[in-house]
């Protein structure tokens, strides 16, 4: 059996690594020495343990935000993606129309410059007799009749 020998210096109480804190357990020849090293070790692995466990606090509430503004970012990005599809559509709907109020235009400006430009004759009343003048009136109208052709009505 091997003897061991014992430490009967005090064991004070300035900062110890944890190390010395065990040697002082093991090896302290004093009841009172070896209860200040187990003291100092609590000690010690308390303030340890609560910075580890702030730490591991800050870590956690960081991480919980990042999730929840990636969710929020995610959720954000969505409805933007959405809102930019509506507006998309909307637009295309626009476009749609005017395209189709365009194509209308040209067919009805198709029409007047064949009534305008054509063999049709056009009445104009002449402005210069003020009270005497010859009351004349032109409709043109720029609706096809169901033959294709386009009316014309000269009121005299």
């Amino acid at each position: 059996m091997a003897s061991e020998t014992y430490d009967y210096e005090p064991f004070d109480n300035t900062d110890h690594t944890m190390k010395q804190i065990a040697d002082a357990i093991r090896h302290k020849g004093y009841g009172k020495d070896v209860r200040e090293a187990i003291a100092q070790g609590m000690e010690s692995y308390d303030r340890t343990s609560g910075e580890l466990f702030k730490c591991m606090n800050k870590v956690e509430e960081k991480t919980d935000q990042e999730i929840e503004d990636r969710k929020k970012g995610d959720g954000n990005l969505k409805g933007q993606i959405n809102n930019l599809q509506e507006r998309c559509q909307k637009l295309e709907d626009q476009v749609k129309q005017l395209q189709k109020n365009n194509d209308d235009h040209e067919e009805r400006l198709k029409k007047i410059e064949q009534l305008l430009f054509g063999s049709e004759t056009i009445t104009v009343t002449d402005p210069t007799d003020d009270i005497k003048a010859s009351q004349s009136a032109t409709e043109i109208s720029d609706t096809a009749n169901d033959d294709g052709s386009i009316s014309t009505v000269v009121i005299s």
